[in-house]
């Protein structure tokens, strides 16, 4: 699965509406009223251990990846320019559907902002759901049942051409686009955000990695 493209590929990056989405909480430094496009490397969850870092089109560092070597769980971390914590991630270990969770420390415990789930394998589609949780939940039980999907995510995750898409089925938008080249910029293993205004774009880049862990190639 994953080559299908998405049914929204036309369809322009508008961003959230309803005001500004935050769901990592960093004074809303990462919701913008621009557009943002950055360029992020598709090796992020490879065993090397290496850190990474996510640019602009202009070369400055928004974000680092630091990366736990042979971590069974593929703990990652997401840091600002100056090496403050953001967020983390971690894969869900032996899950039926293929689970990441996008995590805070608060008072020492860590805690799940969004959970993202790879959708069944019998769709004609691939695509995976983003669920928001509000307040956030504790790891050791942070579930899903019961919640509805804030982010919809599909197209040829394979090929980075993908589409984040919210609202509801008979009147989606788009709030961030992954593709692989930007206007005239290409560059090997790698590909580009669009991430639309008022929009974390702190949570579309976890979610962009984890999605690249979830359905990359085994």
């Amino acid at each position: 699965m994953g080559c299908t493209g998405s049914a929204y590929e036309h369809v322009p990056v508008t961003g959230h509406q309803g005001g500004p989405l935050e769901v990592i909480p960093n004074n809303q430094q990462y919701v913008k009223q621009e557009e943002t496009i950055l360029k992020l490397k598709e090796k992020f969850f490879s065993f090397s251990g290496d850190d990474c870092v996510i640019k602009d089109l202009s070369k400055n560092v928004w974000f680092k990846i630091n990366a736990e070597t042979f971590s069974m769980s593929n703990k990652r971390t997401m840091m600002d320019s100056e090496g403050r914590e953001i967020a983390g991630y971690r894969k869900k270990l032996l899950s039926m559907h293929a689970t990441a969770y996008i995590t805070g420390e608060v008072g020492g415990k860590t805690m799940v902002y969004a959970t993202v789930k790879k959708e069944s394998m019998m769709s004609m589609v691939a695509s995976a759901e983003i669920f928001i949780h509000n307040p956030p939940m504790d790891i050791d039980n942070v579930t899903t049942d019961g919640l509805i999907p804030k982010i919809r995510v599909e197209g040829d995750f394979f090929a980075k051409e993908y589409d984040f898409m919210m609202g509801n089925r008979d009147n989606p938008y788009k709030v961030a686009k992954v593709v692989r080249k930007w206007m005239t910029s290409w560059e090997n293993n790698c590909y580009f955000v669009n991430i639309g205004t008022d929009m974390d774009i702190a949570l579309i880049c976890m979610c962009a990695m984890a999605i690249g862990e979830l359905f990359g190639r085994k």
